[in-house]
């Protein structure tokens, strides 16, 4: 292994631990200052007209947020050592790690923002989701076209992964529709009556996902007829 590849590696194992720290201090603070403030229930599920309609046990409930917490943004750290492309991970180092923070942040505020409305302050929960998720649609969307390929990040179609312009095309593609998609859901969550959000958001999720994959095999029919 070349220094400058041991570098790297030291330098990604750092951020590693980086994030994972701070994702277990941010649910050690939440805990320690709301755990004696919460009910023994705890709202599990909000309708789309932000009410409650389901509980959990207290414990569970931060058990939950635990694993969501910190296991998840430790999985997303430890999926580039086993991709079969991980040294791509080095093209887009930045976004990776923007991913990664940007994932556990909302992570983190959607948690508070349940804890604080069952501690007693009332929040209007559907539209802060909603428009935390637009807000990270948005993030990730911006720099997606940064993105090469590998195994777990990104718009990964068969085609995609066959073909590097492919890849790029479709994920440039891809970038400016996860920012659009972004931008309606923020504004569907101020703006638009209640019944409306959890249509636009699903059209907007899927929309993301689906337009970009046909995007990727029409690019992959035109070169073969080529």
């Amino acid at each position: 292994m070349t220094n400058e590849n041991q570098t790297a590696r030291k330098l990604g194992s750092r951020k590693d631990w980086i994030l994972l720290g701070t994702n277990v201090l941010l649910f050690l603070i939440l805990y320690f200052i709301f755990n004696d403030r919460l009910p023994d229930q705890v709202a599990s599920h909000y309708n789309i007209r932000g009410e409650q309609d389901d509980t959990m046990a207290k414990w569970s409930f931060w058990l939950m947020y635990a694993g969501i917490g910190v296991a998840l943004p430790t999985v997303l750290s430890f999926m580039r050592h086993i991709d079969p492309r991980k040294k791509n991970y080095a093209r887009f180092e930045s976004y990776f790690d923007l991913m990664r923070w940007a994932i556990s942040l909302f992570i983190h505020a959607l948690f508070m923002a349940i804890i604080i409305d069952q501690a007693g302050y009332r929040l209007p929960i559907v539209n802060l989701i909603v428009g935390g998720l637009g807000l990270l649609w948005i993030v990730i969307g911006n720099r997606m076209g940064q993105v090469r390929s590998n195994f777990f990040i990104g718009i990964r179609t068969p085609w995609a992964l066959l073909d590097e312009n492919n890849w790029r095309l479709t994920h440039r593609m891809g970038a400016r529709l996860w920012v659009v998609s972004g931008i309606l859901m923020f504004a569907s969550a101020w703006f638009v009556p209640s019944p409306w959000i959890a249509a636009i958001v699903l059209t907007c999720a899927l929309g993301s996902s689906l337009i970009p994959a046909v995007y990727s095999y029409m690019l992959h029919r035109r070169i073969s007829k080529a």
